[in-house]
């Protein structure tokens, strides 16, 4: 039975994305696609746009070191390196179980328990949690209109997903605005669990919930204990804007985006970094939707907004693969040298 609930984790969200990617090219332009896949990409750009990827996770290695010098454990930064490499490579084809090989093979490769070195990502991901969040305050700030378009306009939504290959249903009488039926909701889950609270403090996954809310919090009061706590912030700034440069680089990959500018690019990452919530094999089906739209907010036509997303999307998780194969050709290759 565990089996086959391992199974199910793994096949239902990727048949999810699959789905959600085989909606978006139903009505695309095969021939554009094939025609620009086989002459209409700037590999120049590509190289370079791994290159910033790279250095994203060199430096994720090297902000991760400096939390776990704080229980003893200074991996080499080539350690650091295949930890990540190996992470996101995993979540290719397990999603969200590449944080527990990172943590094995740091603990295994250094002598330390796995709880020790899981202790140190929960602050890591606090962190990036908090960065992702200024982030999308800051696209708020400057390009607010593509959010709110996106949680608040129907309208826009309903010709994104026309433009994707659906098709608009007949329009209601009644038409209720988004937000409204986000703030009906929110009132409705408050009520429930005021009344229900004295409830649910008595059963067990409650309690669990409690107990993982003020794990986290502890998780991220432990970065107090960092001797430099202003290197931290300055590492976690430039992972972050590493990434940033990789989807800026991806607008050259195409003629008919070479021109869009850093605040079309700023939408299209945080679309693309809030995807990445849903537990699917590399974002698959919710990184080109997401991105698709944004796209269309800046006057890229649906065919072209449709190629750049699967091509980019593809482009990109082929350099996770290559350096996730890196990752484990390197630990089974130390492996059997250590035999």
């Amino acid at each position: 039975m565990r089996r086959l609930q391992k199974i199910i984790q793994v096949l239902l969200p990727l048949a999810f994305g699959i789905g959600i990617v085989w909606f978006i090219l139903k009505k695309v332009d095969m021939q554009l696609l094939f025609d620009t896949i086989k002459s209409g990409i700037n590999w120049t750009w590509v190289i370079i746009s791994w290159f910033f990827a790279l250095l994203a996770n060199v430096v994720r290695g090297i902000r991760w070191r400096q939390q776990l010098r704080t229980v003893g454990v200074d991996p080499s930064l080539h350690m650091m390196s295949i930890s990540f490499f190996g992470n996101y490579g995993m979540n290719l084809v397990f999603p969200r179980l590449g944080e527990f090989w990172r943590c094995n093979y740091i603990a295994q490769n250094n002598r330390k328990p796995f709880s020790t070195i899981a202790g140190t990502i929960l602050s890591e991901r606090l962190t990036d949690i908090l960065c992702s969040a200024s982030i999308i305050l800051l696209c708020l700030v400057l390009e607010g209109k593509v959010l709110l378009r996106f949680f608040f306009d129907d309208d826009s939504k309903a010709e994104a997903i026309a433009a994707a290959g659906g098709e608009i249903r007949a329009e209601s009488t009644l038409v209720v605005p988004g937000w409204l039926w986000v703030l009906v909701i929110l009132v409705i889950l408050l009520l429930l669990f005021w009344i229900f609270r004295p409830k649910l403090k008595r059963m067990s996954f409650y309690q669990s919930f409690v107990s993982v809310g003020q794990n986290m919090w502890k998780g991220f009061l432990s970065l107090k204990d960092l001797p430099n706590i202003w290197s931290y912030i300055g590492w976690s700034v430039l992972i972050w804007f590493f990434y940033f440069l990789n989807t800026l680089t991806q607008f050259y990959f195409f003629d008919f985006t070479s021109h869009l500018g850093l605040l079309a690019c700023l939408s299209v990452f945080v679309m693309g970094t809030m995807s990445q919530l849903l537990p699917i094999q590399g974002g698959l089906g919710a990184w080109q939707a997401m991105v698709i739209f944004a796209l269309l907010q800046y006057g890229i036509d649906n065919q072209h907004a449709i190629i750049f997303a699967v091509v980019a999307w593809i482009i990109e998780q082929a350099f996770v693969l290559l350096m996730g194969l890196y990752a484990f050709i390197a630990v089974a290759l130390k492996k059997n040298n250590t035999k």
